[in-house]
């Protein structure tokens, strides 16, 4: 069973979300990314759209598609668009088993789903979204090397004394497994290097908001999220890595590696008030606003691409 953790805006009811499930068949994730559209939401408006979206996944961009889908269904009153959270996993699971017509993600499917399940998928690329590491407040460095937070998020690195702080338990917040958040972190940090089974976090959540919540209370405490968390709490503050500081402008030059995609996946069968949200995602009024004001990167903005291997190449 899903989490849906609806929010009140996004709301919707038993018998509606039943109605949405009967519709749909088991999906799979093949497919090619959505281009950037060009229409304005306003397009949307007086087309008679009519029907019920249920989009579950990442929380890393959860607010950001809640202000879109409020403003889509401002536009479209017959159009119901329910948005839970559960993490990437969850969501790559709901549209992989027909429990949902979007599935968020931080990650590319085909590194979470079987093959015969990426058949018939979509990937649709809706922003771009920079992540870094947080500390508590009274961690006393401001920058920390990509070699010793993969020592500290596999358990080798223990004393923050070991990468120039003051003496003290390092207290590692990790995300859950599943999360596309964890996944890009450890793919840009550990770069392979497996995590011993022996390395046990003081905590394992289920949100970017939980992740900011426990660093902020937790003394000499370390975690990750999305770089639009990072002003949430005067309790934390964000490292660079490398030298070089975690900002939209350096992960649009490919200066700054740890970021990712933010994917709303669909079936290639899906319903036309589906594939209008989705246009409406990328449409001036979401990608030359809402992104940017939301501190996610539009997708015309980069510079570089990344593959579902990993791979930066120029755009």
């Amino acid at each position: 069973m899903f989490d849906y953790s609806c929010s009140r805006r996004s709301f919707l009811g038993l018998a509606g979300g039943i109605a949405a499930f009967a519709g749909l068949g088991l999906a799979g994730c093949g497919g090619n990314p959505t281009a950037q559209g060009s229409a304005s939401g306003s397009a949307a408006a007086g087309s008679s759209l009519s029907g019920t979206i249920n989009c579950s996944g990442a929380t890393s961009f959860q607010k950001l598609v809640e202000d879109a889908a409020d403003n889509f269904m401002n536009d479209n009153p017959d159009v119901s668009i329910a948005i839970s959270a559960g993490g990437s996993g969850q969501g790559l699971s709901d549209i992989a088993e027909g429990k949902a017509q979007i599935g968020r993600s931080d990650v590319f499917a085909e590194t979470k789903l079987e093959a015969d399940q990426c058949k018939n998928l979509v990937d649709n690329q809706v922003c771009v979204t920079g992540m870094g590491p947080i500390v508590n407040a009274d961690v006393d460095i401001d920058d920390i090397s990509t070699e010793q937070l993969a020592g500290i998020f596999t358990g080798e690195i223990t004393d923050w004394s070991e990468v120039g702080g003051t003496a003290g338990t390092i207290n590692v917040i990790n995300r859950e497994a599943g999360s596309g958040t964890r996944a890009t972190f450890e793919d840009a940090v550990l770069q392979g290097k497996e995590v011993p089974s022996s390395f046990n976090p003081v905590a394992e959540v289920d949100s970017s908001g939980t992740v900011v919540e426990q660093v902020a209370a937790t003394k000499g405490s370390i975690s990750y999220v999305a770089f639009n968390y990072f002003d949430t709490n005067d309790k934390i503050k964000a490292l660079s890595v490398d030298g070089v500081e975690a900002t939209q402008e350096n992960v649009e030059s490919g200066d700054f590696n740890i970021w990712a995609y933010e994917h709303m996946y669909t079936r290639d069968d899906a319903d036309e008030v589906t594939k209008a949200f989705i246009d409406y995602m990328m449409s001036d009024d979401v990608q030359g606003s809402l992104v940017s004001k939301e501190g996610f990167i539009p997708m015309t903005n980069m510079k570089v691409k990344k593959g579902v291997d990993g791979k930066v190449t120029a755009a």
